[in-house]
């Protein structure tokens, strides 16, 4: 999303009397509800003027809601969750908000759980987790559903549920792990490309010696080969649980994991039909729709709060879980 400066009323992107999130709201058909819906956006914009968050939020639930509602089969068969934090790593807490919306909105487990998901990824252990809850907690099935990126911990996630459904920007992600900005893979294979240049140069091999007992330790470089198997084997497992592809589950673990050269590489909806097939990946579906509709709210609230230095990040159930808070630079 592209920086605006100015007032946002003025953006060449919306004319100054045209007011926003009218995308995906019904068409008015009289006069009282145009009054309402006019009303309604008024509401939100002076509440984003004036920092009222829990106007922003209430806001935000109220849209929601609508969309939900106009799709009833999707509200008649799931219980909606969603982890939208495009900007946030997937930490512990987002397990808790997860869990806590699962056991709050699904109780007795009567409905299918949907997932609509948005982020770059995170910690391991909690997306394996959230995975293991939302599949627990469903009646029968758990589905993703990915408007966009849900990549390297977001594809943790996505793998264990029963179907990924995938708008056509939708993409996954490589689920090596990271160690900051770094890849944890990278520590072995800079080991073996400086062994290969001390081989072709042994008069390079006191430099690098040196330089390698300042900078990592045995103990440092078996903590990254373990990580990373540690991420192989959670993917197996949940991979491990769909009977269409539960003999291949070791072999796509280990190609999430060690056969993508870039942590940021995209596995579009071709691409991950070709790993995981068409039983457990799917396009142009309900879900798909609903979590596109999901998204487009989403972001039109985002692109109007960022004026303000603001942004929202949605975890769990959208009646508690609305986020409001300032925004870094990007």
């Amino acid at each position: 999303m592209s920086e605006d400066s100015g007032n946002p009323e003025q953006s060449q992107n919306q004319a100054p009397d045209q007011a926003p999130f009218e995308g995906d709201a019904p068409t008015p058909d009289s006069p009282a509800q145009v009054d309402q819906e006019v009303a309604r956006k008024q509401r939100f914009m002076d509440a984003v003027g004036s920092g009222k968050d829990k106007q922003i939020r209430a806001s935000f639930k109220e849209r929601a809601d609508e969309i939900l509602n106009r799709n009833p089969d999707i509200e008649n068969q799931y219980c909606v969750v969603t982890i939208l934090e495009p900007r946030t790593k997937i930490i512990e807490v987002d397990l808790d908000w997860v869990f806590l919306s699962l056991r709050r909105r699904n109780a007795n487990q009567k409905k299918d759980v949907l997932l609509v998901l948005l982020s770059h990824g995170g910690e391991i252990e909690p997306a394996y987790q959230i995975s293991k809850a939302c599949k627990q907690r469903s009646h029968g099935r758990f589905v993703t559903a990915i408007p966009r990126h849900a990549k390297s911990a977001a594809t943790l996630i996505a793998i264990g549920s029963d179907e990924i459904h995938m708008g056509p920007l939708g993409q996954l992600g490589p689920i090596d792990p990271q160690l900051g900005d770094l890849p944890a893979l990278g520590v072995s294979k800079a080991l073996e490309t400086i062994a290969g240049v001390c081989q072709k140069y042994p008069q390079s091999a006191p430099m690098f010696a040196r330089y390698l007992k300042e900078t990592l330790t045995v103990r440092e470089i078996g903590y990254c080969d373990r990580i990373a198997e540690s991420a192989a084997q959670y993917a197996e497992r949940l991979l491990s649980t769909k009977p269409s592809i539960e003999r291949r589950a070791g072999e796509i673990a280990r190609k999430l994991v060690h056969e993508f050269k870039d942590h940021g590489f995209v596995i579009d909806l071709a691409e991950a039909i070709d790993i995981l097939g068409t039983d457990v990946v799917k396009s142009e579906t309900p879900e798909i729709e609903f979590a596109e509709q999901i998204y487009d709210l989403y972001e039109e609230f985002n692109w109007w709060l960022r004026h303000r230095k603001k942004e929202i990040i949605v975890c769990g159930d959208w009646d508690y879980r609305v986020i409001v808070r300032e925004r870094s630079d990007d």
